[in-house]
């Protein structure tokens, strides 16, 4: 066994200046074969070789010597001298840390792509004592279940979303470069049969509440109390009891996935019964698109939802779309997720804003003034805080270009038979109102696992009760990834890490950096849903706490760009996206002649090829 790439400090003591000259010490477990050679320096001290062995295998250091040859007898060094190049380890049976051991299952509460993920990242690490949970009658999620409409596609890249992303495993095949809802439900299941999961997965069971054995004990084995539902459910509401199949099983783990947030929020306008027309919250599958067909829209809000609304009207040939929302937020083009997605390191907020610009330049609009964008005056630097997540897709730039779509930065007032009257005075005729207000958190969650508060991920500082979710909103100064399966991998490791090595949690937990969080009733806030800030300030946190994990990210980050790129190759995602545009331009143009002509495509090769390489730069900076 060998560790490459550890960079030793010069701890030389005296006159002389300590020798940096390389070399490499052979420890052996004392009493066995086992060894470890590593590369450090004449000068490299016992205390640093220590460290480092307390870190690998999870220990102090106060319970590790190291004994070496003099002579005809052996001594146990000390820590300020410099270690010699054979030496035997003792306190320690082994390099390779031990993993705790448990008598009862984890149980997973969610078939939706981080649960089922989960389950795969056991199955992996042969850790299948595991059953995962879901009230539905088939895998893929709240958030492609319940809440997508069977127009809905997925908005980022499948490259960097799908369910077998690992470094073993191989890329999809067959799948397109943004997925439709359906096309990711049957990508879910023929995953999820094709590695062996599903005899792990009990759908059509309710998780109806959790038993704690000793209520005082902060962590314990705990009992899941189960029941099964109608086999017909696919709401976002608890299902109703049925009394049937009611079962209890112990478990010493729970990893709670809600997915997204569940509930739409909501906003009734004064005379909404006179209005006349249509008026739903678009999702659920609760209305038709044809009734948009030929008819003005006003689509309210302007989150990653409502951007995606866009789109589906626009499918459905509307005649005119309007925008009403109380400011706009940043949406991001395909060029620029990929971009982001294919990134290692991760690209700067001044260079992702820069990114933006080609197509921002086809709309009224500088990116850079948006009330999320904090930046300096040259521009060189820059941060985005978001309340909702970016909208990812062209067409909705596109159709504001060809004025297909007004954006209205204002507020409904009032309806009346088939108009929309604004704050501001101004009247939209139109028989269609679709409200996209963004999605609100499920307090079941936290009645559930009882959280009083949340530390991180982990329920009131307990390593056994863990539950993560995308945050709603943007907030970072660099930008990594626009796409869920890279966080799913981190996040069920991290859940999984601290279960195998309590000690590792132990310490977090200790150190008080964690962010808590508990719940803000007076806005509707769960404890569970954490906002972007927080988020953010975890992926920093719990790698630097857990070195483990945080080589485990860095590792990540080199998966993440080899996968986006085999699926995606530079010109080929360019001429895809092209032609998308290409082929919406040209129809709106032919069903709605006095539209603007349709622009050409802002990202060209060089186009791409520049900011590529402007990227290459940042890195060797």
């Amino acid at each position: 066994m060998s560790v490459e790439g550890v960079n030793w400090k010069s701890r030389g003591t005296g006159m002389q200046p300590a020798s940096l000259t390389p070399v490499s010490t052979e420890l052996t477990i004392h009493g066995s074969d086992e060894r470890l050679v590593i590369p450090c320096l004449t000068s490299t001290k016992v205390a640093e070789i220590k460290e480092m062995i307390a870190q690998k295998v999870g220990c102090d250091t106060s319970e590790i010597s190291l004994v070496a040859r003099q002579g005809c007898a052996h001594r146990k060094q000390y820590d300020h001298e410099e270690v010699r190049r054979q030496v035997s380890v003792t306190g320690i049976d082994s390099f390779v840390r031990k993993k705790a051991t448990y008598d009862d299952p984890f149980v997973i509460i969610g078939a939706g792509h981080v649960g089922l993920r989960h389950g795969l990242w056991l199955m992996k690490h042969k850790s299948t004592n595991f059953v995962i949970f879901d009230r539905r009658s088939k895998v893929g999620g709240t958030s492609w279940i319940a809440q997508a409409n069977r127009n809905s596609k997925l908005q980022t890249e499948m490259g960097t979303y799908h369910l077998q992303y690992d470094e073993d495993n191989p890329i999809p095949k067959n799948m397109s470069t943004w997925p439709s809802r359906d096309e990711l439900l049957q990508h879910f299941a023929q995953v999820s049969e094709e590695y062996g999961l599903m005899p792990y997965v009990k759908l059509n069971t309710s998780v109806k509440r959790v038993e704690f054995l000793d209520p005082k004990a902060v962590s314990q084995p705990m009992v899941v109390h189960i029941e099964a539902t109608d086999g017909k459910y696919e709401g976002v509401l608890p299902p109703k009891s049925t009394g049937m199949g009611i079962d209890k099983i112990r478990c010493d783990a729970i990893f709670m996935y809600p997915g997204n947030l569940s509930f739409p929020r909501k906003e009734p306008y004064m005379g909404e019964d006179t209005f006349g027309g249509d008026i739903v919250y678009a999702m659920f599958d609760a209305f038709d698109y044809e009734g948009v067909r030929g008819q003005n829209v006003v689509i309210v809000g302007h989150g990653a939802f409502a951007v995606e609304n866009v789109r589906t009207c626009c499918e459905y040939s509307a005649k005119q779309i309007y925008m009403v929302c109380r400011r706009r937020n940043l949406a991001c083009p395909r060029f620029a997720s990929w971009f982001v997605n294919q990134s290692d390191p991760a690209l700067s907020g001044a260079m992702f804003m820069k990114a933006l610009e080609p197509m921002y330049a086809l709309t009224p609009w500088d990116p850079w003034t948006y009330h999320s964008v904090i930046s300096t005056v040259s521009r060189s630097n820059a941060a985005i805080q978001q309340k909702a997540r970016f909208g990812i897709g062209d067409v909705y730039l596109l159709a504001v270009y060809m004025q297909k779509c007004e954006v209205i930065v204002d507020g409904v007032k009032r309806l009346t038979q088939g108009t929309v009257h604004l704050g501001s005075g101004r009247k939209l005729e139109a028989p269609v109102i679709l409200k996209l207000l963004g999605f609100e958190g499920d307090f079941e969650v936290d009645r559930l696992l009882k959280i009083k508060e949340m530390s991180g991920f982990w329920v009131n500082g307990d390593y056994r009760r863990y539950t993560a979710s995308e945050g709603p909103g943007v907030s970072a100064s660099n930008f990594g990834g626009t796409s869920l399966s890279p966080g799913a991998i981190s996040w069920v490791a991290q859940g999984t890490h601290m279960m195998w090595y309590p000690s590792d949690f132990k310490t977090m937990i200790n150190s008080g950096m964690l962010p808590v969080h508990q719940a803000e009733l007076e806005k509707g806030k769960p404890a569970y849903v954490l906002d972007a800030t927080i988020q953010t300030a975890m992926g920093f946190i719990i790698p630097a706490l857990c070195p483990l994990l945080g080589e485990m990210s860095a590792a990540w980050r080199q998966m993440k760009r080899r996968k986006q790129l085999a699926c995606h190759p530079m010109q080929a995602f360019i001429d895809e996206a092209a032609a998308e545009w290409d082929e919406y331009g040209r129809s709106w143009k032919a069903e709605y002649p006095s539209h603007r002509d349709p622009p050409p495509y802002p990202y060209d090769y060089k186009t791409v090829q520049a900011f590529l390489d402007m990227s290459d730069r940042q890195k060797t900076n």
